[in-house]
């Protein structure tokens, strides 16, 4: 870990140092995949947003690598707290087309039912943790759910991504400082411009959390940091902050084409595996919107189901009203 900031994916592949990555060809081969993906299904959603089939889409392909590079460095038992551009987090975690667009589209299916913004939806067993609404709450919850996993001797890590904005929230000092006072396995991820006087990493160290800095927009660097800080906080050394840094053209970037040659010299990809996966992805997409858009909406009775383990009197009754089974 350290401060100076991490780049590995430059414009020869032969300068990476592949000996001492922390992940296999596998996760290599999947990572690359999931930036393919996600940039296909950004833009099926963009489209469709745009055409005024969806009422609200956010892109998420200005922080792709860094989304999916920090999911990808993460296990199974690992729960993730994204934000809200995680599209690539929550592909590379094993998400599926149809939920996804199911919570976007509000119909049935969605496993949320409805309860968050369209593009906020999650994944069951913490694997990817519906963003919050309340910009920075996924710090403390982070961290609270490390310290738990660290009570029960659990060999796994609760992960944080968030933006600038949540630097400026009380969760933000709320919850690094609880993880620093239990050295709890926790690892937040801030993506920042990286021009914010004191940085993110000088607040971070200021509060005894161990720093990285890394190229937001280089999954490869993001992955290898993350899963660094993984081992790190898993061998008891307390919770790690990375500060990734996104250039302001990162937006313009394709982080699937600047992975692309590394994968290629790697043996893991070639131009025909990028015609067929390409063409893969295209028809998922387009058969997942098929399937999801003729779905009927979510019944409004949903947001009163899973409240209570036995539903009491008025939330019933509240229900009978709202399927139309009783005189308003």
């Amino acid at each position: 870990m350290g401060r100076q900031l991490l780049i590995l994916l430059g414009g020869d592949p032969n300068q990476t140092e592949s000996s001492k990555l922390l992940l296999d060809d596998g996760d290599l081969r999947t990572l690359y995949e999931s930036l393919v993906l996600t940039r296909v299904v950004d833009q099926a959603c963009t489209d469709l947003q745009q055409s005024g089939e969806l009422g609200f889409y956010i892109s998420a392909m200005p922080a792709a690598a860094s989304s999916a590079g920090a999911a990808i460095a993460l296990e199974d038992g690992d729960w993730l707290f994204p934000s809200y551009r995680d599209l690539g987090a929550y592909l590379a975690r094993g998400g599926q087309l149809e939920d996804l667009l199911a919570q976007v589209w509000g119909v049935e299916g969605d496993l949320v039912r409805g309860r968050q913004l369209p593009g906020q939806g999650g994944l069951p067993d913490g694997r990817f943790v519906p963003p919050s609404g309340t910009v920075g709450a996924s710090i403390s919850q982070a961290a609270g759910v490390a310290h738990g996993m660290q009570l029960r001797q659990a060999p796994n890590v609760a992960m944080a991504i968030f933006g600038r904005g949540a630097m400026d929230q009380g969760s933000f000092l709320t919850g690094l400082a609880t993880s620093v006072r239990h050295q709890a396995p926790a690892i937040f991820l801030c993506r920042t411009r990286g021009t914010e006087r004191p940085t993110a990493l000088q607040r971070a160290a200021g509060l005894g959390l161990e720093t990285a800095l890394v190229d937001g927009s280089d999954c490869l660097a993001v992955a290898q940091t993350v899963a660094t800080a993984r081992r790190r906080a898993l061998a008891g050394e307390g919770p790690v902050f990375i500060e990734a840094v996104l250039e302001p053209e990162s937006a313009e970037r394709d982080p699937a084409r600047r992975f692309r040659g590394f994968v290629e010299h790697r043996g893991l990809w070639d131009a025909q595996r990028e015609e067929d996966f390409n063409r893969r992805s295209e028809s998922r997409v387009l058969d997942a919107i098929e399937t999801v858009r003729g779905r009927p909406p979510l019944s409004s009775a949903t947001m009163l189901e899973d409240v209570w383990a036995q539903s009491p009197w008025m939330l019933q009754e509240q229900s009978t009203r709202l399927r139309g089974g009783a005189d308003d």
